[in-house]
């Protein structure tokens, strides 16, 4: 499994249809600092079906952190907000569904879907991003 840093300044290209795609962001390679990790670039349209966040180890900080997850550019908090991203809430074991569970997302050529470090930095944690994309 790629992490995120793994996935900087990289293009995601379909092989099929649809598919699944997980990245991985690890504070010990990733860091935690305030500001926008680039998750995945993807190289053609595409429709984002469906999201979720697995935690593997809890996100801890030293203030309120949140993690929101999106388009950057866009609509920067599509697949998770500061209010279900919030420090608390990234607990080891939680699964926290994407704000794409009942509505798809259009995604344009070489968009970029990122995470924002917001309020205050993380001091640990990791979590797994689950996209399932389709062929626009």
């Amino acid at each position: 499994m790629a992490t995120v840093s793994d996935y900087k300044g990289r293009e995601y290209v379909f092989s099929e249809d649809t598919s699944h795609l997980e990245i991985e962001y690890d504070f010990s390679k990733d860091a935690g600092a305030v500001g926008v990790l680039d998750m995945v670039k993807v190289k053609e349209a595409m429709v984002l079906e469906s999201a979720y966040i697995k935690v593997k180890t809890a996100c801890t900080s030293g203030g309120s952190a949140t993690v929101i997850v999106g388009v950057n550019g866009g609509d920067t908090d599509a697949i998770l907000d500061a209010t279900s991203g919030a420090v608390a809430n990234l607990t080891a074991g939680a699964v926290l569904p994407g704000e794409t569970a009942s509505v798809a997302l259009k995604l344009d050529a070489d968009a970029v879907i990122g995470m924002t470090i917001g309020t205050a930095a993380l001091t640990a944690g990791k979590f797994v991003l689950v996209l399932k994309l389709a062929q626009f």
